[in-house]
């Protein structure tokens, strides 16, 4: 048996932690309560012009009313995107870092076999904000008019096309394209939508198909020409411009913007900022400009962005390993 002394010493560290432990237990709310009490950093997997940043600008003011704090918006472009992921993967979990992602963060595991994160652990989905349908789409100096045009000389030889990244919906749709029409294209990668774009109106890639309001002011300003959208049907933006499906059937993609967050955030401070964001997201001056820019407002819960992510993630996964998809 051992002595009274060493029972009660040891009682007094078993208290003595216990008490520690409902401290904890207890703090935590409470900072959830005060969330936010500083600046929070919304980062960007991408270079400044791109969707993902435009989307990010679109609400950046809303979110710092609804929040009563400044948003800082952090682009940290390259890798696909990857190279930010990982920025948010090992930020503190209290609520000040988070990112807003494109529809690659679906498929980066597919595509990246050494990442320093694993998505489905070390993040949690906050919000589904927006998507879009997509637009192949050509520098209008160029010879292709029609879808026809850039499937001919797809068959001929090779067309090449610009990505935001390997995995992304760009890159993705592309491949699923020329598998469908029975071409050969060339992948070339860029940091974000704003160097891919420049670089096609400049005449140093073929095509891109990327979202609709990434490409619709150089449509509109006869800089780049629309061979087709990826919705099921013809948009209203473009009503002239065939639908993809036209040709063939069953071709729909969506580009979308979410926002993620390191998963252990306290539950509290997510559906904070979950709250926020599709208040912000369904401000009418803010939905009216993200409307008239080509997106569609979704304005999607925690649960509805982990949804998509695990819907895209599957969807993706079997095209990715059949067409050989790696990093570059």
């Amino acid at each position: 048996m051992p002595p009274i002394t060493d029972f009660r010493r040891s009682r007094r560290v078993l208290l003595a932690s216990a008490a520690l432990t409902a401290c904890a237990w207890a703090a935590a709310p409470a900072a959830a309560a005060d969330y936010p009490s500083k600046p929070v950093t919304v980062v960007v997997p991408f270079a400044a012009g791109g969707t993902v940043d435009r989307v990010a600008r679109q609400v950046q003011q809303a979110l710092q009313d609804k929040l009563g704090q400044t948003v800082v918006i952090d682009n940290r472009g390259g890798a696909g995107g990857t190279i930010g992921t990982a920025l948010v993967a090992k930020a503190a979990p209290d609520g000040y870092t988070v990112e807003m992602v494109f529809d690659s963060y679906a498929t980066e595991q597919h595509i990246y076999p050494k990442l320093s994160y694993d998505a489905a652990r070390d993040l949690t989905g906050v919000s589904y904000m927006v998507r879009s349908p997509m637009v192949l789409a050509v520098t209008a100096s160029g010879p292709y008019q029609t879808l026809a045009d850039y499937v001919a000389a797809g068959k001929k030889g090779s067309v090449s096309y610009a990505s935001v990244g390997a995995g992304s919906s760009n890159h993705l749709a592309a491949e699923m394209f020329h598998q469908a029409a029975g071409t050969s294209g060339i992948h070339t990668p860029y940091r974000g939508g704003g160097p891919a774009v420049s670089d096609l109106m400049g005449g140093h890639v073929d095509s891109i198909i990327a979202s609709l309001p990434l490409v619709l002011p150089h449509i509109q300003s006869g800089k780049l020409r629309a061979l087709g959208v990826t919705a099921p049907k013809r948009v209203a933006a473009l009503p002239d411009v065939p639908a993809i499906a036209e040709s063939y059937p069953g071709f729909e993609i969506y580009s979308w913007v979410g926002m993620v967050a390191p998963a252990q955030t306290p539950a509290a401070t997510l559906d904070k900022l979950a709250e926020t964001t599709i208040a912000a997201l369904r401000d009418p001056a803010v939905a009216a400009r993200i409307t008239e820019s080509g997106f569609e407002v979704v304005a999607g819960g925690r649960d509805d962005m982990n949804r998509l992510v695990q819907a895209e993630s599957q969807r993706w996964g079997q095209l990715i390993k059949s067409r050989g998809i790696v990093a570059q």
